[in-house]
């Protein structure tokens, strides 16, 4: 047993890991707005699960805007997905281009009811990763970029 958890350590050293896409070529903007939501909701999000608002009045919902400053000349196109390893967005891009998420009610993000990651994928021609963002909400509503704090909601 001890051999097999070695050689799966070994594996995991032996993977190529996708560089972080440098953070002066990207930049992140949240915008708030508020909804009301649905009655027919699926989801019903209440204190008893986690979720700080059971109001039936306008909630704190989040759009995400990530602009593109710069790109490499290998990276042509984006593939965007979530934590439960959905693609959400995959097309070309372009220098200037502007990608918009919508992430939901900020109660959900946080209580882990809708999805609270996203992995940004920069890929070449070949559909290869050249680099990538993750973009991680916490459960106390803290907002990570490649493991940066950048904010709470």
């Amino acid at each position: 047993m001890k051999l097999f958890y070695t050689l799966l350590f070994i594996a995991s050293l032996a993977t190529d890991d996708i560089p972080f896409k440098p953070k002066e070529e990207f930049d992140i903007n949240l915008d708030f707005k508020f909804k009301v939501r649905a009655s027919d909701h699926s989801q019903v999000y209440t204190s008893d699960n986690g979720g700080g608002n059971n109001s039936s009045g306008p909630l704190p919902y989040l759009h995400l805007d990530l602009h593109i400053v710069k790109l490499t000349p290998d990276e042509v196109r984006v593939r965007i997905q979530n934590n439960k390893d959905q693609v959400v967005i995959s097309r070309k891009v372009v220098a200037g281009d502007v990608i918009n998420l919508d992430m939901g009610y900020t109660d959900d993000i946080k209580g882990r009811v809708t999805e609270h990651e996203y992995t940004v994928y920069f890929l070449s021609k070949d559909k290869k990763p050249v680099s990538r963002i993750v973009i991680y909400f916490q459960e106390d509503g803290t907002f990570l970029v490649n493991g940066e704090k950048r904010g709470r909601v």
